[in-house]
Parts: C-alpha cells; sequence; structure tokens
C-alpha cells in the first residue's frame, strides 16, 4: 500500500510541477512553444495514473486484489534500494520546485559553441540587388526577405525571425554589406575575439532547452571589454565582416549600445511560416 500512496505523490507532484511552469510563465525557459500543448496534456495523464496508484491503495487496504500486469516489478524488501529508486524521481522534482529556474548564458555558449552565420552558408551570385534570384526552394524565401531587409533604413533583427534573418545576412553578405542594424541579445566573450569585439547572442530552441543552440553577430566596439558576459544590450551598428578563428564573420561596427533588462522570452525560436 505505501508503494501506491508513493508513486501517486510522485506523480501527482510532476503534474503540479508543469501547472506550476503554466502558471509562472516559465515553462517557455523549458520547452518551445509548439511543446506546450503536449506537455500539458502530459499532466492529465499523470493525474490519470496517480488516481490509479490511489486506487490500488485503497484495494490493498480493504484486502483486495490489484489487477496485475505480470511483469515482476514487485517493490524490493530491501528498503535502501527501494530509497534509492524512489529517490531518482523525488530528488529531481524537489530540485525543480526549489532551484530557481534560469536562463543559458555564456557558459552553455561556450562549451556548444556559438554561430556567427546563421543555420548556414552559400555561395554569392549576381553584383546588385537585382540579382538576387533563387535558385531552389530554401533560397528562394531567403531571397525575398532579403530583398526587403535591403530596402529598409535600419534593419531591425527580430525575435520572430532571428535566426532566418542571420542566416539571410550570411546568404547575401556582399549585397547587405553597409546596411544598419539593430539586434538585442546577451554578451559573449571569447579570447580569440581580442579585447574590441564580442558577440551579442541569443538561444535558438527548436524543442527544448537540451537542443538549444546560440546564434548572433560579431560586434566590434572599443569598449568591448567594459561589458561583461550575459550583460544584455541593444546595439545599432553597420554590417561589415571581419576574420574570426580563420572564417569570414559577419561583423555589426558598433555605432551604439544600450544595457537592456532580460527579456520575458530570452530564446528565440524557427519561425515555421518563413516564405509561406
Amino acid at each position: 500500500m505505501i508503494h501506491h500512496l508513493l508513486r501517486a505523490a510522485i506523480l501527482t507532484g510532476f503534474a503540479l510541477f508543469i501547472l506550476y511552469l503554466d502558471r509562472t510563465g516559465e515553462m517557455a525557459l523549458y520547452i518551445a512553444p509548439k511543446m506546450e500543448v503536449y506537455v500539458k496534456l502530459s499532466a492529465l495523464g499523470l493525474y490519470a495514473a496517480a488516481i490509479y496508484q490511489v486506487y490500488a491503495a485503497l484495494q490493498k487496504r480493504i484486502g483486495n486484489q490489484t489487477p496485475s500486469c505480470d511483469c515482476e516489478h514487485e517493490p524490493s524488501p530491501s528498503v535502501f534500494k527501494n530509497i534509492i529508486i524512489y529517490g531518482l524521481f523525488i530528488f529531481p522534482l524537489l530540485l525543480g520546485f526549489l532551484v530557481p529556474t534560469g536562463t543559458l548564458g555564456s557558459d552553455i555558449a561556450s562549451k556548444k559553441g556559438i554561430s556567427l552565420s546563421g543555420i548556414s552558408t552559400a555561395e554569392e551570385n549576381g553584383a546588385g540587388v537585382d540579382a538576387f534570384y533563387p535558385f531552389d526552394g530554401y533560397m528562394e524565401a531567403h531571397t525575398a526577405y532579403a530583398k526587403k531587409l535591403y530596402s529598409q533604413p535600419l534593419i531591425r533583427v527580430p525575435d520572430t525571425q532571428f535566426i532566418e534573418t542571420l542566416t539571410t545576412f550570411d546568404l547575401f553578405r556582399e549585397k547587405l554589406i553597409g546596411k544598419e542594424v539593430e539586434i538585442s541579445g546577451f554578451i559573449y566573450h571569447e579570447d580569440e575575439m581580442g579585447k574590441g569585439r564580442f558577440a551579442v547572442s541569443r538561444f535558438a530552441m527548436n524543442c527544448c532547452s537540451a537542443d538549444a543552440m546560440p546564434y548572433g553577430l560579431m560586434v566590434s566596439w572599443p569598449k568591448a571589454m567594459d561589458y561583461a558576459d550575459d550583460e544584455w544590450v541593444t546595439v545599432t551598428g553597420r554590417l561589415t565582416t571581419s576574420t574570426y578563428m580563420n572564417h569570414v564573420v559577419m561583423t555589426l561596427e558598433a555605432q551604439r549600445l544600450e544595457r537592456i533588462k532580460v527579456p520575458e522570452s530570452p530564446y528565440v525560436y524557427p519561425d515555421l511560416d518563413f516564405g509561406q
């Protein structure tokens, strides 16, 4: 009976943790918005499983036999072994409730590496903006977007198309060099960047925080060392290129920097409707 009640408590705890993340708005720090509905539905399954465990406990209490799946998973007679097994579930649950939720930052970026060229690169074609032309379905969307960006006096890198914008910058770098750009993100330094550069980055999440990868732009600024890792800034400057670890990368020659607060939603996500 006690084992059924323990299982019910653990299942209920995980369901309540999902509810807690939803009510506090912190679910977006763990999973992408497209996955939220599935996680919320899983809470209903956890509640249902917990109710069954309570039912099984009551049946044992009154001496009735509970249904068996014949898979020989009866609890171990060893108290120590049971503590270890249940602890594997209880410990992470306690951490979820007790440890403050943080956002991914420069520490994780240093381990995963940062992309300064969007999702991919491609060879340039043509000599001017009228030479933009698609050669496949992937390029067609970025070509149309590049034309739109080229016509803007100030290109603001939006949260909704953060990755797509950086990818377009890199695909059409020769056409967009010299354009004025505004981008917001957290600061990330590497020794190889020197004292006059840092990256302004955002973590892009496809499914959950485990698959999040940092994307950003290199920023050239004489007082780069005055800004610490993980500070959030908005940078405005002119697009150019520089060399980083033997690669040519898009670089923003900063003209204005402004410290900002961490946004409510610090992560960005692929725009599934891009090009539609």
